[in-house]
Formats: C-alpha cells, structure tokens, sequence
C-alpha cells in the first residue's frame, strides 16, 4: 500500500544523548485548508469517506430554509455540503411524522411529513441530495407508542367493536388484568407489572376503560402487538411494518428505533429481541434489492441500558447505541483517569461479538435526551472546552461505528435537568444579521448564543476550535482505514496494575499492513509518557505534542493538557 508520510531524521544517535523531532509549525496556518488542528502531515485525503460516521439531527433545531425560526426539510438538504464536507456518511431525523409536540415522538401518522417541515416531495429531494453525496439517510421511527390523536386510536377507544380496538392496550382494572396475565405486553414476572402511573382515563367513548401508556404521559398510547410469539399476525404490527416499507419505497436507508426495550415491558426477557428479530427480517428482505447503495436494511436500535443489557438484544438487530461507553468516557475525562477506557471498550465488543458477529457497536457521546457533552464535561470554560475537545477526538479515534449529535461539532451547550428543551436548541450558523438559516422557536436559544458558543463560521475560522477539532479527526477516519474500521488493541507495555500515567490513554488500531498507536490525554496538566517501538512517524496531533527518541531507544512523548496524537507504528 502506498504511503505519504513525513520522515523522521534521527540525527547522530550515537554522538548524543537524545535527539528531539522537529514538526512542522503551524504559526502561518491557512484556515480555508484542512488541515487546521495538527502540526503533523498525514496522508492526503482521496475523497473516500471510510468513517461510517453518523451526524443526529433533530429536525426542528437544524436549519430553517422559510424564516419561520422551525427547522425544515429543505433546511437539511440546504446543509448538505456542509455535513458532507465535515465527513458523515450518515444522517439520523428525529421524528418528522405529524405530531401534537415539538418532539415529534407522539406520531399521528406515520405515512406523513409534519407540514411544518416540509412536503413528502421535499424529502424526496433531500433523498436524492444525500444519496448523491454518499450520505445515508435514516428516520427515527417509533414503535413502542402513538399519539392519542392517531386516528386508529381515536376510533379504538370510541367504541368495543371498533377493528381498530385491539391495536391497544385498554383494561378497565388494569392491575387484576396484569395479575391475571390478561396484558401480553405486560409480564407478570420479571417485569414492571403494574405501575398506576401508566395508566389514563380514556376521556371519550369508552370512558369506563384506561390505556396504557409505559411514559407516564398521556399524550402516548402504547402499541398492542399481543403475545410476541403471535405478533407478526397482529394488527397493530401490519401497520407498522406497511408504514416502514412505505418509507423504503421512497427510498430511506433505514431506521432508529426507539425505546426498544419498553415495547414488551420485562426489558431482561426474550420478548424484545424476538419481536425485533422478527421485524427487522420482515423489513430487510422486503428491502433487499431496494437499497441506493446495495446494502442490507440499517437498522439501529435504542436500548437506555448497560452493556451486559444491550448485548442479549444483538440477536435482533445488527446496531445499537452505546451507552456505557459514553458514561465511561465521561468519567474517564472528568477524573482524569484515561488508561482503562481502551479495555473497557473491548470488552463491551467482546460481548457484542459473542452474540453476534457483524454487530455494529454504535458510539456515541451526548444525544436529544441527554446532558450535552460540553455541559457534562463541567461547562464552558477553558478547561471544559479541551475536555469537550478531546471527547471528540477519543470518539472518533476509538472503535465502534461513530453517531454525531447536531451542535457537537461547535460545543453547544445544554443540561436536561434544565428541561429537554435546553439540549434541543438551535445551531447558529452566521452572525445574527446574515444567517437565514437560523432557528430558535419551540425550543428557542435560552443557553447557546453567539457570545457563549460563536458560530459554525466564526468557529470555522479559527484552528484551535472544536469545530476544527471535529472536523481534522473525522477527515482523519476518513483517510485511515485502520481508523474507520480496523481493530483495537492494548499495546504491548499496557499493564493492568500499573496505575502511572492514567491520565493518559493509549491504543493501537490495525487494519491490514497498516498499524497506528493513539495516545490521548485527558488531564489539564502535562504529561510525559515513555514506550518501546522500533519506529514511530507521527500523521497527526492535537495541542502541539512532541516527541523524541531516548538514548535508551525508547520514544518520549510530552503531551500538553487535553492533547492527542497518532503514530504510524512499528
């Protein structure tokens, strides 16, 4: 394989003591270029986005193309060269079905689009723009529950007879009904069983009766599929399964499931991941033959739990997100205790594996219900800004399949114990006076201004922000194959019980001939960290690091607060 790397000259090791590597400065940086992070030469990018990164969109807070301050449609397919010059390859809607909130999570039709973001032909457009950028396009798509403004819903709780009656859950003593086992959705063991909260006078018609709802809201109305091993022949699941296929047609590369593990209501049991076997087999031969992109049906599950709790669900479904690798980096960052965050990683990898093969571990850091990243690290500081930096730069180094949510990229702000409006907000794109794309109604920008954040184009013009960040490290994954899809490994010098230098964080990612060592260090102070490598050549770095090569012929590295760096290595 061809190789463009810079050469280290090594001069008179046997006149001197040490000899110190000379990188390149980066004083008279060309902003416009890419690259706008390191000091180091990497290989030239050829134009093959490698990642598999995904960005999250939340529709509404995106961008706006008809100055009515909600995020549209035509908005996203606006920004398209934006996300595709940042380097996804994947995009991520939160709900643009017709809904009765902001959110969109309480879908009144699922063959629709919300007008206010737009028209079926605009996401056709949108479809077609993205596919011609290499970028897949998935949608969140709901199937634990419903708006209560679903007509099928309106009709069932009207009347006993109505067709549509048993496509929910209705009981007039749901706790007897529970006890009795009389609610297949609802286990009476091992599960939640009876929650009082869950349930909600029907209002009209049938006002005898409750539904369930498993969100304590009752704007929701939960999806009754019956008895798993009987779902396939259920009402409920035609239609949403003809719903789904209704998208593929169109053309959509597949779907986010949400709250997976609350469609049967005994998370640890085999109900979930057989009814989700079973829809995903449905849906991916219906769309084999169907892709853009000759791939099978992406599908990508949302399962709010721990590792050993995602893995039994990897029976079902090819993706889920990772949660537990999020919480480990977070406290890896925050406690500056970086060295075991590589492990821990394999071994979640190691029990996806073992119930599925080709399982895609699906990365993350924040996400729309969760604390942002910036805000979770400790706020919006210096301090926290590298630490925002550097989560950025440990994502898109380590393994898994990589999911960006919107905003990250520029460090936005926002904690959910605020509201989940204020993790919601809007990406400010341009100054106030010149940016048409702007949003900020329902939810508006109460944390994330100009002053706090700046812009996307202010940011773009600066080489030390976290724009810049994400965008010289994504491009990076793009360019090495080793980055986008190789494997990890603790390096040789790695030792459990030796607990110096955990500030630091090390590991090697390999794909074919090509070997790469990433150091990361996730502390505000300095640090010096020594290894053994018969030859190391750096491609990339973040916050100046250098290195050296030792009398000894071990390599030095000195690695400022919150920096990275990546050897090729030998």
């Amino acid at each position: 394989m061809m190789k463009n790397f810079r050469t280290l000259f090594l001069l008179g090791l046997s006149l001197v003591l040490l000899v110190s590597c000379n990188p390149k400065q980066t004083d008279d940086l060309n902003l416009d270029g890419l690259n706008q992070v390191s000091q180091y030469e990497s290989r030239p990018f050829d134009d093959v986005k490698r990642a598999g990164v995904f960005y999250q969109i939340f529709v509404r807070s995106f961008a706006d193309s008809n100055g009515d301050n909600i995020g549209d449609i035509n908005g996203i397919t606006a920004k398209l060269d934006y996300l595709h010059d940042l380097g996804v390859t994947g995009i991520w809607l939160t709900p643009i079905h017709p809904s009765g909130s902001y959110h969109g999570y309480d879908v009144m039709d699922y063959t629709d689009i919300d007008p206010l973001f737009g028209t079926l032909e605009d996401f056709d457009r949108l479809l077609s723009e993205a596919h011609a950028r290499n970028i897949r396009v998935i949608l969140d798509y709901v199937i634990n529950h419903a708006s209560i403004n679903h007509p099928y819903y309106k009709a069932a709780s009207q009347s006993l007879t109505s067709s549509y009656r048993d496509y929910f859950i209705f009981s007039k003593d749901p706790a007897q009904d529970i006890a009795d086992g009389n609610i297949a959705m609802i286990a009476t063991e091992g599960g939640s069983g009876y929650e009082s909260g869950q349930w909600y006078d029907v209002f009209s018609g049938t006002k005898s009766y409750k539904y369930h709802s498993h969100f304590w809201t009752g704007s929701f109305v939960d999806w009754n599929y019956g008895p798993v091993e009987n779902a396939r022949e259920s009402g409920a699941y035609q239609y949403i399964v003809e719903s789904a296929k209704f998208w593929l047609d169109r053309g959509v590369d597949g779907f986010r499931l949400d709250a997976v593990k609350h469609i049967y209501h005994n998370a640890t049991s085999d109900e979930n991941p057989e009814f989700l076997r079973m829809f995903y087999e449905d849906l991916n031969s219906y769309f084999t033959g169907k892709s853009f992109f000759n791939e099978p049906l992406y599908m990508i599950g949302e399962v709010l739990s721990e590792h050993n709790e995602v893995a039994p669900y990897y029976k079902a479904l090819p993706a889920f997100f990772d949660f537990s690798s999020w919480y480990r980096l977070e406290y890896a960052i925050k406690n500056s205790h970086a060295k075991w965050f590589p492990k821990d990683m394999l071994s979640y990898q190691a029990e996806y594996a073992a119930v599925r093969s080709d399982f895609i571990d699906a990365t993350k850091l924040s996400n729309h219900d969760e604390t942002r990243t910036r805000s979770a690290l400790g706020g919006n500081d210096e301090v926290n800004l590298g630490r925002t930096k550097i989560a950025g730069a440990i994502l898109l180094t380590s393994i898994g399949t990589p999911y960006i949510y919107y905003g990250e990229e520029i460090g936005m702000i926002g904690k959910k114990d605020n509201g989940d409006e204020n993790v919601r907000e809007g990406i400010l794109w341009e100054s106030a006076a010149t940016d048409s794309y702007r949003t900020g109604k329902n939810p508006a920008n109460r944390n994330n201004t100009e002053d706090k954040i700046g812009t996307v184009e202010s940011q773009s013009k600066d080489s030390k922000s976290v724009y810049n960040t994400y965008r010289y490290f994504l491009r990076l994954r793009n360019t090495y194959p080793a980055l986008a899809y190789g494997t990890m490994a603790l390096p040789e010098w790695f030792k459990d019980s030796d607990s110096s230098n955990k500030q630091v964080m090390a590991f090697v990612r390999e794909y074919a001939s090509e070997k790469l060592l990433v150091l990361h260090n996730v502390s505000s102070k300095e640090s010096v960290y020594t290894f053994t490598a018969s030859n190391i050549v750096a491609i990339g770095d973040m916050n100046r690091v250098t290195y050296q090569k030792l009398e000894s012929g071990d390599y030095q590295v000195t690695m400022p607060a919150y920096s990275s760096i990546i050897f090729e290595y030998k």
